[in-house]
Formats: C-alpha cells, structure tokens, sequence
C-alpha cells in the first residue's frame, strides 16, 4: 500500500508550490500537508480543477446555490452505490448487480408505499431488498466458488427482470414520502447527509476493525489469508451483504432525489457509473487498495463532469457518454499509483 515514486514525486512537487505561497509553518500549512501526503488526494485534486473549470465555463450557474444542491442531490445515490462497489472491488472481486439491485429495491419499496400506505415499511423492504441480493451473491462467490464476474453478471440480469415484471413496463409515481430525504438542511439534503455519515462509518469500519483488515488482506493475497487460518468465505459473504445493503438504502435514496417515480430501467448502467467512479476515486480494481471517501470522489467527479457538460450546451446523452469515456480514459491513467504492468 506504499506509494509509488511517481506519486511521491507528484507529492514534493505539490509540497513546493505550497511553500511558494508563503504560508509554510501555519496551521494551514499542516493542513495542506496532511491532504497532499493522502493517498485520497489525487481525487481531490480532479474534483477541485473541475470546480475551477466549471466556475469558468458557466460563471453564471455553476455556483449557484440552486446548481450546487442538484449536484449534491444527484451525487447521494451515485456515490452510495459506488461505496458498496468498493468493498467488493476491495476484495478483488467484481459487482455487476449494483444497477439492477439499486432498482429492485427502489421498486419493491415503491410498490410497498403504494400498496400498503406505510412508508417506514416501505423503506425497510427496500432496504432488506439489497440486503437480500447481497447475501445471494456472497453465497455463489463464497460458498459455490462462481467468479464474481459470472454470478453477478447473473444477478444483475434476473434482478433486472424481475423489476421489468413487477411493474409490466409502467411508472410508479406518487410517491411523494420519499421527497423528505431531498429536504434540505441548510443547503445540504437530507439523503446527502445520511450517505456522508454512511461513507464515514464504512471507513470507520475498514479502517479500525479486524474484519476491514481482512477485507483488505483478501484483495491482496487471499491464499496468504486463508493459509493464517482466516475464514475467507465467512468475510467475503459479510463484504457483499453490506455492497447489498448500500444498493438497497441508494434505491431508496434514489426515489427520493430524483423524479419521485420509478420506471423499469430505473438505475440501468450505476454498476458502470460505479466502477468508474471506483477508478476515479483511485480504487485498485486487482483488490486491496482504497477508501470509501475516494469512491465517493470518484461518484462527484462523474457527477460534476455531466453537469459541467449540461451547462455548457452537451445535453445529448450519447454525447456526454462519449466524452465521460475519454476523461475516464485519461484520468485512470493518472490513477493508477505507477502501476508497471495492467491486467
């Protein structure tokens, strides 16, 4: 987990420009430090040049209050998601579900609501949804030894039908409960809020726990892990339970941020959005390396480069698609800690 001479000649390099400001020996100073010596740094960085970017090609909208409540509004679900993709990238598997299990619990829930009136419940059956799909994942990874790729990429299709089924193809509207999580506090929704305190906790977890280390371990030399007597499956099948928990909690999130509706292709493509963000966020896709906060940066870059796009006049979505694909292209390569040789 060392950082890489590249990196760390990005860093001195870093650390000059700092000690030109004049400002070397204050508290601020010891701040910047702190920040540049991170390894979630680099992901920063990307968010705030495309902070400066944005505040240039649209002075007139990119800062204003109401642009920067959509941004935070549309990053919750994204970035939530993201976070649950990166506890399994963690362990070097892949989640191809995130997409569809986010939907099947947004419509489960919704179809809670309107059946049943009763929007707690709602939200637990939503909840409990990911939750679900998550434990059958870690059983075929854990238990039946299928790659993740395979069962999930399985996953993903019957989850998608089913909510294709559920709802025959119509749009499940009224659901104006869940607006309360776009409320916001300040100037800060309430579902941006539960997904930064749910960030918090998940780095918490990894960081100070004995199942975090292993989680990291996993990703790094499983056999190694196993061969210490670790039960490896028992980790792997908690570490997709929680991925799973995350969708079902970003389905609900995502009704209450986006349209108050859901449709069949609700959510179609965030196990895309959520890799990629675990790339911008500077997560090792061959395991063992990254943090919660860099999938989360990774969500607001995606986020901040498709409203950048939208103000400036790219409202085409094959468009954006195409030009998201080329920075991604370009800042994976700035990512990817000096790596010799990819897979």
């Amino acid at each position: 987990m060392g950082l890489s001479i590249r990196s760390k000649r990005e860093i001195k390099i870093n650390m000059s420009l700092v000690k030109r400001l004049g400002i070397e020996g204050t508290a601020l100073y010891q701040f910047l430090s702190r920040i540049m010596l991170s390894e979630a740094f680099r992901p920063l960085a990307v968010v705030i040049m495309l902070y400066f970017a944005g505040s240039i090609l649209a002075p007139h909208y990119f800062l204003s209050a109401s642009n920067q409540k959509l941004i935070l509004q549309f990053v919750a679900p994204l970035g939530l998601i993201a976070t649950g993709e990166m506890i399994v990238i963690l362990m070097g598997s892949i989640d191809l579900s995130a997409g569809s299990a986010t939907a099947a619990s947004a419509v489960l829930s919704a179809l809670t609501y309107l059946t049943y009136g009763n929007f707690p419940l709602a939200i637990l059956v939503g909840i409990l949804i990911g939750l679900l799909i998550g434990m059958i994942n870690g059983f075929m990874v854990a238990k039946l030894k299928i790659l993740s790729f395979v069962g999930t990429l399985a996953s993903m299709i019957i989850w998608r039908a089913v909510v294709v089924w559920l709802i025959a193809g119509k749009l499940l509207y009224g659901l104006i409960p869940y607006a309360t999580l776009a409320m916001p506090i300040g100037v800060v929704p309430i579902g941006t809020i539960i997904v930064v305190l749910i960030v918090v906790s998940i780095f918490l977890l990894l960081k100070f726990t004995t199942f975090g280390r292993y989680l990291y371990a996993i990703g790094g030399n499983e056999e190694a892990v196993r061969i210490a007597g670790v039960n490896a499956d028992i980790v792997k099948f908690i570490g997709f339970a929680i991925a799973g928990l995350l969708y079902g909690i970003g389905g609900i999130i995502h009704i209450g941020h986006g349209a108050l509706a859901i449709d069949p292709w609700t959510a179609y493509g965030y196990e895309l959005n959520a890799i990629a963000s675990c790339v911008l966020g500077g997560i090792a896709l061959s395991g063992g390396i990254g943090n919660p906060f860099g999938a989360f940066l990774g969500a607001l870059t995606l986020t901040l480069l498709i409203d950048i796009l939208l103000l400036i006049g790219f409202t085409q979505y094959s468009i954006q698609q195409i030009i998201t694909g080329i920075i991604l292209i370009a800042a994976a390569s700035t990512l990817t800690r000096g790596a010799r040789f990819a897979k």
